[in-house]
C-alpha cells in the first residue's frame, strides 16, 4: 500500500506477490498439509500467487492474471460450498439477490469494453458472484472477505473495460480490498476446522469442587 502511495511500481508488484506466500504459511501453521482443506486453500493460494507475479512476465497480463485468479476463486468456492450448505437458512439465500445485481450491473456495464475477453468476463463474473455468495453464509470472517475481493474485482474491472471510468485512488481500493478480503477469507475457512493446531483449548486450571455431607 505505501508503494502504490509513493507510486514505487516495482516494488509494489514485489510486495503484493508476498501475499499469497504468508498466508500459505498461516494455513500450514495451522493445519497438516494432509488435511483436505490445507491441501485446497494452498492450492487456492498458490494460483492466486502466479496470478500477482503474472503481470511481471506476460505482455497479456489481463489475460493471464484474470484466468489464474479465476482458477483460485474456482477453487475456494468448492470450499466454501459445503460449509454454506451446512449452514443454509433464508437470510443467506437472500444474500443472491443483492450480490447477484452487483455483477450483472457490472457485467452490463463493462462488457462493451471486453473484446475477445468477453467470455471470460462471463465465467469470471458468474465465478466471482459464487464466492461472495457462498462466503456469506460460513462465517461473518469469510462473509466480508468474500465481499471484499467482490469489491477488488469490480473496481479493477472498471477500471480496464470501463471507458470513462474515474474511481479515485482505484489501484488502493483494489489493493487494499484485494489483500483484506484473501486474508480474511483464509482465516474464516481455517476457523471452520477444529482441530487446527492454535485453536483455542480448553482450560486446564484447577477447580473447586464442593461436597456437601
Amino acid at each position: 500500500m505505501i508503494a502504490l502511495v509513493t507510486n514505487t511500481g516495482a516494488l509494489a508488484l514485489a510486495t503484493k506477490a508476498l501475499l499469497a506466500p504468508a498466508l500459505i504459511v498461516a494455513v500450514l501453521s495451522a493445519l497438516s498439509l494432509t488435511q483436505r482443506m490445507a491441501k485446497r486453500l494452498t492450492f487456492a493460494l498458490a494460483l492466486a500467487f502466479l496470478a500477482d507475479i503474472a503481470p511481471g512476465f506476460t505482455p497479456w497480463a489481463h489475460g493471464a492474471t484474470s484466468v489464474l485468479f479465476l482458477l483460485a476463486l474456482i477453487v475456494y468456492a468448492a470450499t466454501l460450498a459445503p460449509y454454506w450448505l451446512r449452514e443454509l437458512d433464508g437470510l443467506h439465500l437472500l444474500l443472491a439477490i443483492p450480490y447477484g445485481g452487483v455483477v450483472i450491473g457490472l457485467f452490463l456495464a463493462c462488457a462493451g469494453g471486453a473484446g475477445s475477453l468477453l467470455p471470460l468476463l462471463v465465467v469470471y463474473a458468474l465465478v466471482l458472484a459464487a464466492v461472495a455468495f457462498l462466503s456469506a453464509g460460513v462465517n461473518p470472517l469469510t462473509w466480508i472477505g468474500g465481499t471484499l475481493l467482490l469489491l477488488s474485482s469490480s473496481v479493477l474491472g472498471m477500471s480496464w473495460f470501463l471507458p470513462g471510468a474515474w474511481i479515485p485512488e482505484s489501484d488502493l481500493w483494489v489493493m487494499g480490498s484485494y489483500i483484506a478480503g484473501n486474508a480474511l477469507l483464509v482465516l474464516g475457512l481455517l476457523r471452520t476446522v477444529p482441530a487446527r493446531r492454535w485453536a483455542p483449548q480448553p482450560s486446564s486450571g484447577a477447580s473447586l469442587v464442593i461436597i456437601e455431607g
